[in-house]
């Protein structure tokens, strides 16, 4: 991402834990919904 120039939020090159931290939200990439025992289907469209 930092080679393709892409910032965080902040306007600062990201780090491998925020890369990690992306990455373990599968369920929100891949369309699902989840709030502690309730799984729903997202909003937006599944990207993974």
């Amino acid at each position: 991402m930092n080679y393709d120039g892409y910032e965080t939020a902040q306007g600062k090159p990201f780090t491998k834990v925020q890369i990690k931290r992306i990455f373990d939200r599968e369920d929100f990439y891949s369309g699902i919904y989840r709030y502690g025992e309730v799984t729903a289907p997202g909003r937006y469209t599944a990207i993974i």
